[in-house]
Formats: C-alpha cells, structure tokens, sequence
C-alpha cells in the first residue's frame, strides 16, 4: 500500500459533541471541565470499542481551541474549527501504533498521516483492526515506541501555532512500550504550558501505574441502548426490530453496527446468507460445489466482517432454542424480518445447541488469531453437517 501525500487531499472530519451518538451526560461533564476551567493537562479516556472514545476526545479538543464557542458546542466557523474539521490544526497532534510495512521502515505516527486522515474521516468510530488494514499490518505488533515518545516531546515544547492549547491524542495508548512510556512520564506530569494530553485506551490494566496516575480518568459507558436503536433506525432508515437486532448483534458498539451493516450491503441480507449456509451445510452432499463458492467468498471478507456473521450464528441459535422451548412469541425472529427463521429454528434443539455454540465460538477463536479463513469455514462447514443432523 502506498503512502499518499495528505498535501493531494482534502480531508474533513467534523467532529461536534451534537454529532457524537449518546454520552450526554459525559458531554455536558466535558464541557462544563472547561467553562469552569478545570482542564487536567492529561485525561485518560476509558471505554470499550464503539463506545465513542475517539469521536469525544476529538470533540473536545476541537471545543477547547473553538475561538467562538457556544454553550454546549464548537462554532464549527471559524479558523481553529476548520482546521480541526480536516484533522490539519497545526496544534494537533495524534500518537498512534503502528509497524513497519513495504513503504515505511522507521515507523511513527507522521509517516502514516494520509492513511490516519483518510480513516478517521470515513469512520470516527473506527476499530484497531480497520487501521491495521489501513495500514497494511494486519498481521504485524503495531506498538507506540520510543521514537514515537522523541517526537511527541519535540512537537510539544515547540511554540503553539494559534495560541491556544496544544493536543496529543494517544490512541490505543496501552500500546506503549515500557520504554515510549518512561520517555513520556516527566513531560505528562509537567507539560509545557496549554498543553493537553489526550489518552485512549480500552485496557486500562495494560497501561503503566506511573502513566495512569499522572493522567485524569474519563469512563465512557457504552451507548445507551434507547438512544443506539432511534440512533441506527433514523440513520440507516430501517424498522424498529432490525434497528434493535443490529444493536443486540453488536453488543451495543456502534463500530459493530456499522461494520453490520456494511457487511449486509456488500454481501446482502445476513439472515439469507445465514440460511443458505446453513441449507448448504444440510445438504452437503448435492449442494458441496456451492458451499466451495460459498467458502471462497467468506473467506475474501474482513476478519471483523467474518467474527460478526459467526456471532449472527451464535444469536440465531439461541432465538432458534427460545422459539423450540417456549414459543416464537418469545423470540425475536420471525419470518416477517427473517425469511425462513422458522423453518430453520426446528433445526437447534436442547440436543445439538451446545455442540452448534461449541464449534462457532472455536471458529471465532481462531479467526481472532489470523486462521485460514478458507481451511476455518471449510471445516466449520463440515462440523455444522453433523451437527444439523444430531438427534
């Protein structure tokens, strides 16, 4: 993958508290930190994936330096807002993890910009494994070394451009190394003047004790679940239950849900593909050819794309046993969003339900840790044969 210039494009990633999905309370706590002017110089964001970590810190600091700020808001006008909205503010800078790819032998942050602007403003929610994509590392130990830690302090103690606060967003920060982390401690714990420190993680344990306790910490919950569904029905135009599966689907990440419903608009509806493996799997005999063309098709898609199908399996089944013990009534499928559920729900019962979770969550294990993905669902093919016909 090459490196492009950030010089021939145009990039805009407005990113207003108004934009962010839920956290209302922790917005209004972020902004009244800084009527009142209590701004720690170091905060530590804490939230899962999808639970909007980045989109807050980016807002904040875009709030912090707005120059015509309303009461809950950026301007989005004037000249800092702009600036920020193409991610190019000369006072913002971004610490990320990274590895050595064709392109780029010494890798920090700046070499990989273009890709960062690039990403960042197709998806400010954007997951770990999209930027190692992004990247072309997707089999490589992205870290944030000590090199990165030289040229964090370097732009630090430069002059501000604009006179306001400089920021350094560390995302992913328990990527640190022992050594970027110590090299980091005394400018954290006395910053040059207006300077911010910004540092996400979502593993809190993973960061250093001494790095922790210099830094001001920020939980972000998930989503409220109320404001997720309106939130996924209003934004991607679908009925209320589908909105409420693709939340419980995701286990309440929005950067989930998007690559839910990504996946569905490339490769259409996840229930019939579902269904037409599973037929497949059934009939294995006959229908061997088609399940081949299947598997080499699955195989051509993302890892998260290929764990969120075998989570949609996991789900399915368990409304499959639900509808099987206590009626379709209880379910949440039914054939008026699933074409075909109920017929296939007569398929999982109390006899083969714990083999059918046993081999799809192996599946997703071993996905996890960069299996085959054609050998993987070629065998879990072969397996959900025997157990479709268990009695």
């Amino acid at each position: 993958m090459s490196i492009f210039s950030h010089f021939s494009l145009v990039y805009f990633c407005c990113m207003l508290f108004k934009e962010i999905v839920g956290q209302d309370a922790l917005k209004s706590r972020l902004v009244k930190m800084v009527e009142e002017d209590r701004i720690s110089h170091a905060l530590l964001f804490l939230g899962a994936t999808g639970s909007g970590t980045l989109p807050l810190a980016l807002a904040f600091a875009q709030f912090i330096n707005c120059t015509n700020p309303s009461k809950q808001d950026s301007c989005d006008q004037c000249h800092s807002c702009k600036m920020y909205n193409k991610l190019a503010h000369p006072d913002l800078h971004f610490a990320l993890p990274v590895a050595a790819n064709e392109d780029v032998k010494k890798p920090i942050t700046d070499a990989f910009m273009a890709q960062w602007r690039s990403s960042l403003t197709a998806n400010p929610y954007l997951d770990i494994n999209d930027w190692y994509k992004a990247i072309d590392i997707e089999k490589k130990q992205a870290i944030i070394n000590v090199e990165e830690s030289s040229a964090i302090i370097k732009k630090l103690f430069l002059k501000s451009f604009e006179g306001k606060y400089k920021v350094l967003i560390m995302w992913h920060s328990d990527k640190m190394n022992v050594a970027a982390a110590n090299k980091l401690l005394k400018i954290i714990e006395e910053p040059p003047d207006q300077t911010l420190f910004l540092l996400i993680t979502e593993q809190y344990e993973a960061l250093l004790p001494t790095i922790i306790s210099r830094t001001q910490l920020v939980k972000v919950p998930a989503i409220e679940t109320g404001v997720l569904i309106n939130h996924v029905k209003d934004t991607y135009h679908v009925e209320v239950n589908k909105a409420k599966t693709l939340v419980h689907l995701a286990g309440g990440s929005y950067t989930a849900i998007k690559e839910l419903v990504q996946q569905e608009q490339l490769s259409g509806e996840m229930e019939q593909t579902f269904i037409d493996w599973m037929r497949m799997c059934w009939n294995m005999g006959k229908d061997y050819k088609k399940l081949y063309a299947w598997v080499e098709e699955v195989a051509k898609q993302s890892r998260d794309a290929q764990k969120n199908f075998l989570l949609f399996a996991l789900d399915t089944a368990r409304e499959c046993l639900i509808t099987n013990l206590v009626g379709a009534h209880q379910s949440r499928f039914d054939e008026s969003n699933f074409l075909g559920f109920n017929r296939f729900s007569k398929m999982i019962t109390e006899a083969n339900i714990a083999a059918f979770n046993k081999e799809v969550n192996e599946a997703s294990f071993h996905i996890e840790r960069n299996a085959n993905a054609k050998i993987l669902f070629l065998d879990l093919s072969f397996k959900m044969h025997r157990v479709l016909k268990m009695q």
